[in-house]
């Protein structure tokens, strides 16, 4: 199972090295740019002094117990290189206490870099900015599709080309797609990632589908190319040991034995950052059942499955100034804009009311601290992570999240076997301390025996047997977002200047991640219907615009009615 990793690693090494030399011959310009970067032991410096600055103000409960997980991480980070698991329920500063064991595991155990690997692109940026203000933006490179234009410069770049740089912020589907990849630019930045930490940020978000494949490109990493993992998240998935799936089917993860935690179970994390009672109601609500709840709240966050439901809920709602809308039918900058606008609303101390309806964007990692939380039934990791944005900073004594039922609701998909699994939990434990790390387990547990293949793509079969991998098969399957769907440029902010810059001077890469800015992903059907009806104009071949403004609202995003909006759609 490790041959076509090691292949692909010697295909990077080789890649690399004949790019840069060729660069220096080339273009000395852009190789004096490849300057070096501080060392981590002056990284280490820099986080001790960011550390150090929270440390010496008063603290609240949660600071002492985020500054404790923060003890315990660098204690434990002078263990052998390998995979860990850092285990900590929301709100309890997961993000700088897995940078402590980072920063300090790589420092005692010459590691070369540390990547952090995120799966949602609504949190990478939020994440990037604290890293920068830890380390510096000179140390920090981002390599993602949503990248901000300013972030942008040629030394950028070029560091994002092979991950030459200490701190490197990305997604999943970027590490694990260069992972299983056969293309030179992909692979070129594969031999950063040995002797380096990552970072797996959210691991309860890798795709059952693929966690056969990503397990084993893990297991790999560690004892091939000696790269330390740390799986960080709030509700620690299976990834050890063997499981039953549905039917025959099987996973066989990393061995037990290999997984190491760094925080110990008489933390009693869960019971000391416990600051949110979790009800569940037992009826089917209508939208205008759990709109009216909403407006019964002055600040409240709502958390639903699919973008259509987010919608109908929304439009619900009595119009107003206090009210907000988010799910991906917004594009990129439109949702950054509308969370910093929300964030700094409750943060200004006044009494203004605040009530957001959204999808599950904002459930792991985003930064909203509401007294009440409504969430519709989905898995236990996700009523979890709604959970974490409700009394967050514990300013309260204890804030609520409601778990409703919808009426009408189908699940389907991947959701569908998280809602089942949790249904069948909540009839064995109706009474059960959800937060408990045991009942988590039990909850993958039966989770994973309703789960039909963790190997969807069949990617471990195509590369087992050596000499006969399919390299090009394998690249072309793996795919961590199904991108059947299709990406079009909404008419939102200046992106009219930017199509006519399109379509005056074509495309370039800079031009084309700031277009990136504006983009909502649709189904092909919806795409289809909405060719057919003259929504789409297609400034340069394969580039769709929608450009007549009243299809973009300032609130709710792309507009295309409710026939658009189907609950198959899971954001």
């Amino acid at each position: 199972m490790e041959i076509h990793h090691v292949v692909r690693m010697l295909f990077s090494c080789l890649v690399d090295a004949d790019y840069l030399d060729t660069e220096q011959f080339m273009d000395e310009t852009s190789s004096r740019m490849r300057e070096s970067y501080s060392s981590i032991v002056d990284l280490k410096e820099r986080l001790d002094r960011y550390i150090g600055r929270f440390s010496s103000s008063a603290p609240s409960v949660v600071n002492r117990l985020r500054s404790e997980v923060q003890r315990m991480c660098e204690e434990r980070s002078a263990m052998t290189p390998g995979v860990f698991e850092l285990t900590v329920p929301t709100g309890g500063g997961k993000t700088v206490a897995s940078v402590v064991w980072a920063v300090n595991h790589a420092c005692r155990h010459g590691k070369q870099r540390i990547i952090i690997a995120i799966p949602f692109t609504s949190i990478i940026m939020q994440t990037a900015q604290v890293l920068r203000e830890i380390f510096g933006s000179e140390n920090v490179i981002e390599h993602h599709s949503v990248m901000s234009d300013e972030m942008i410069n040629e030394r950028t770049r070029l560091a994002a080309e092979n991950w030459d740089a200490p701190i490197v912020v990305t997604t999943n589907v970027q590490l694990f797609e260069s992972m299983f990849s056969n293309r030179p630019s992909k692979c070129r930045k594969l031999h950063s990632l040995a002797n380096s930490v990552v970072i797996l940020d959210e691991a309860q978000s890798l795709p059952r589908s693929f966690m056969q494949p990503v397990a084993d490109a893990i297991s790999t990493y560690t004892r091939v190319f000696g790269t330390s993992f740390l799986l960080c998240t709030a509700t620690q998935p299976l990834i050890s040991g063997c499981h039953k799936g549905c039917g025959p089917v099987e996973y066989r993860g990393i061995d037990a034995g290999d997984i190491r935690c760094i925080t110990d179970r008489s933390m009693d994390l869960h019971e000391r950052l416990r600051r949110v009672d979790m009800r569940f109601d037992m009826c089917e609500l209508t939208s205008d059942e759990i709109a009216r709840r909403i407006e019964g709240h002055r600040r409240v966050l709502c958390i639903v499955n699919t973008r259509g439901i987010a919608s109908e809920i929304y439009g619900r709602l009595r119009e107003s100034d206090d009210n907000f809308h988010l799910s991906r039918m917004m594009c990129p900058l439109h949702i950054r804009q509308c969370l910093s606008e929300i964030r700094r609303l409750l943060d200004d101390g006044g009494d203004r009311c605040v009530r957001v309806v959204a999808t599950q964007l904002v459930e792991a990692g985003v930064d909203l601290d509401f007294p009440v939380v409504y969430r519709q039934m989905a898995g236990l990791d996700s009523l979890l992570q709604a959970a974490g944005r409700c009394n967050r900073e514990g300013l309260l004594e204890n804030g609520v999240t409601h778990v409703f039922r919808m009426q009408g609701y189908m699940p389907r998909g991947t959701i569908k076997e998280s809602i089942y699994a949790m249904e069948e939990l909540l009839r064995m434990h109706p009474d059960a301390d959800w937060f408990d790390p045991d009942v988590i387990k039990e909850y993958y547990a039966l989770l994973y025996k309703r789960t039909p293949t963790f190997d969807s793509q069949e990617i471990c079969r195509l590369s087992e047997t050596p000499g006969e991998v399919r390299y090009e098969e394998i690249a072309r399957r793996f795919r961590l977002i199904d991108d059947e769907g299709m990406t079009l440029v909404v008419n939102y902010a200046d992106a009219g200047s930017l199509i006519s810059r399109l379509k005056r001077v074509g495309p370039s890469r800079a031009l084309m991640r700031e277009l990136g800015q504006f983009t909502v992903s649709v189904t092909r059907r919806q795409f289809e219907e909405m060719r057919r009806a003259g929504m789409l104009d297609e400034p340069l071949s394969g580039i769709y615009y929608v450009e007549d403004p009243m299809l973009y609202d300032c609130k709710s995003g792309l507009k295309a009615g409710n026939e658009y909006l189907e609950q198959t759609f899971v954001i």
